[in-house]
């Protein structure tokens, strides 16, 4: 081979060499392109780190959580409840009427709930505990159970409110008296209240101190009265009418 062919013959491998190199060059990523894509990475996986976080700590509500608020508001929207009790031997009817009334220690108006049981008992509760008057005395337990059992709406809903917050509820689909209906269960599993609700409406239906075909239970009934001042007479008592506010 000639020198001069032999010449000829190293540039083309040069040549080649370089055009390899440039090759590679042109599909190696840059140091920019692998710090972008390092940190988008890092992205990632903290954003997937967030919605975890979020999923494991925060109150997110759950469906049956999201279901129970709106009961609870479809109960406090009434102001008056009608109820028939199965807590002893034999049933009775209850009546409850909740209004604002005039706190004297507060000096402020609070939920005022009365209740009247059969035709003599009633009962009553300005946010500091139920209160029995008329003829027959019986123990606090008595006279609470009976109260809850009437289903007055806004300190009903206040009361499950609270073990709403505590998570403490759960949720079934049920029939109860040929009615497709949702049980709510507010408290612990083997003891707490049961609130029965229309499906469709979320209208009450019933109410249970406790799970259980033996527990206490009434049949609710959103009930209205066209004569108001009938209605504060046969329910409140005497020494609270003049308290309560008008209109």
């Amino acid at each position: 081979m000639s020198p001069s062919t032999s010449c000829e013959a190293a540039k083309a491998a040069a040549a080649s060499r370089g055009r390899r190199h440039s090759i590679r060059q042109t599909v190696r990523p840059s140091g920019f392109v692998r710090t972008l894509a390092h940190a988008a990475a890092v992205l990632f996986a903290l954003v997937g780190l967030a919605f975890g976080v979020q999923a494991a700590f925060l109150n997110v509500p759950s469906s049956a959580q999201l279901l129970a608020v709106a009961a609870l508001k479809a109960l406090a929207r009434y102001r008056v409840m009608g109820s028939t009790e199965q807590f002893n031997a034999r049933p009775l009817r209850s009546l409850c009427l909740e209004s604002r009334i005039f706190d004297r220690k507060t000096k402020s108006f609070v939920l005022g709930s009365f209740v009247l049981v059969g035709n003599r008992q009633r009962y009553y509760d300005l946010g500091q505990g139920v209160h029995a008057v008329g003829p027959g005395a019986s123990t606090y337990k008595v006279a609470r159970n009976r109260f809850l059992l009437a289903g007055c709406p806004g300190f009903l809903a206040q009361r499950l409110g609270s073990l709403l917050e505590q998570r403490q509820i759960r949720v079934a689909e049920v029939r109860t008296d040929g009615v497709s209906a949702y049980r709510f269960h507010f408290g612990r599993p083997n003891r707490g209240v049961e609130l029965y609700v229309e499906r469709s409406t979320l209208r009450p239906l019933e109410l249970a101190l406790g799970p259980g075909v033996s527990a206490a239970r009434s049949e609710l009934k959103p009930t209205s009265f066209a004569n108001q001042a009938e209605l504060i007479a046969r329910v409140v008592p005497t020494s609270l009418r003049s308290r309560l506010r008008s209109g």
